[in-house]
């Protein structure tokens, strides 16, 4: 294992450590999607909090975050989801769009910061 500089994650011990984390949170996004990742179970409480550590992960940290296209579909069937079911909930005035406006913001920083990575490794 090498070790390039003082940084917590400048080895390839920790960029492993780190990698199996992100590994672990793309799991769990691809099971609450087979659970059928609804609104009022794993979609708002799981789902989306697991993607926005997965953009935190990838704006602090080197790893290697999911492929752009892995996010592209996740952001086009969550927000088929919520599309489909947010009116159900009888949300408050601008809370549907404020709501889907964060959703669509976090995923696509996720894709960017996915598609900067993968262009820099190209």
């Amino acid at each position: 294992m090498g070790t390039w500089g003082a940084g917590n994650f400048d080895s390839d011990g920790a960029l492993d450590y780190l990698g199996d984390h992100i590994d672990s949170l793309v799991e769990k996004i691809n099971e609450c999607f087979e659970a059928g990742a609804g609104l009022e179970e794993e979609g708002e409480s799981e789902l989306m909090p697991t993607v926005e550590l997965l953009v935190i992960l990838a704006e602090q940290c080197p790893a290697a975050p999911p492929k752009p296209e892995e996010v592209k579909t996740w952001k086009k069937r969550y927000l088929k989801t919520y599309d489909s079911e947010i009116d159900d909930l009888d949300p408050q005035e601008g809370f549907k769009e404020e709501r889907r406006a964060v959703i669509e913001q976090t995923f696509d920083r996720l894709i960017n910061k996915a598609a900067a990575f993968y262009d820099r490794t190209k």
